[in-house]
């Protein structure tokens, strides 16, 4: 006996992020998307990988957990890490630059050990 042809859902390839690009909207109706303004590129987070000693991490991590219930205390790891390499970035400036902001670099940052 022939095994029975398998049933396609209807909703088969379909996105709730994608939708069909045959998909027309009333004019009056506006995506919920298009009304959420976009963070400015200061308030934007990016993702990026450090290496950091294991003891930096593991007193990170313990300081994230005792400030968790402090008012006013960074809420975790990632708002610790920035604060402190704002602090730090502003004592460079002003230890090296004058205190004013870094030029732009020009290109990405050169790989490997560096040369004295």
């Amino acid at each position: 006996m022939a095994r029975p042809e398998r049933m396609k859902s209807a909703l088969a390839g379909s996105s709730p992020v994608d939708p069909p690009e045959h998909t027309q909207y009333p004019p009056d109706t506006v995506s919920s998307a298009e009304t959420v303004a976009q963070p400015s590129p200061d308030n934007a987070k990016q993702k990026r990988s450090y290496y950091l000693y294991q003891s930096t991490v593991d007193d990170l991590l313990n300081a994230a957990e005792a400030l968790s219930a402090t008012p006013g205390a960074p809420r975790g790891p990632s708002d610790l890490v920035n604060a402190a390499i704002e602090d730090y970035l502003e004592l460079l400036r002003n230890r090296f630059n004058d205190g004013a902001p870094f030029p732009q670099r020009t290109g990405p940052l050169a790989r490997g050990p560096r040369i004295r």
